[in-house]
């Protein structure tokens, strides 16, 4: 679906309440990534940090609060260079 906007002085955009609700952006405030591409102006909500933490057993969790989060893609490297370091004898 198409939708006609306007854009105020201080350069605000107030997208449409459907598409507001079809993304879940009602209600809070969200950080958008601006992409200029040769066909236009891509807009995108801007991904959350996934909230993954190590628990003591080795797995991987969703955790809310405080606790430091963990980057997903580097923590499965991490777990498969020690799995390969015990299959080859390593450790």
């Amino acid at each position: 679906m198409t939708y006609t906007i306007g854009m105020d002085a201080a350069g605000r955009l107030v997208l449409p309440k459907a598409v507001r609700e079809r993304y879940g952006l009602a209600g809070a405030a969200h950080q958008w990534e601006v992409t200029d591409t040769a066909d236009g102006i891509v807009l995108r909500p801007k991904a959350e940090p996934v909230p993954l933490v190590r628990s003591p057993n080795g797995w991987m969790v969703f955790q809310s609060g405080e606790e430091e989060m963990l980057d997903p893609v580097i923590t499965v490297d991490e777990v498969r260079s020690a799995r390969a370091r015990v299959v080859t004898g390593e450790d």
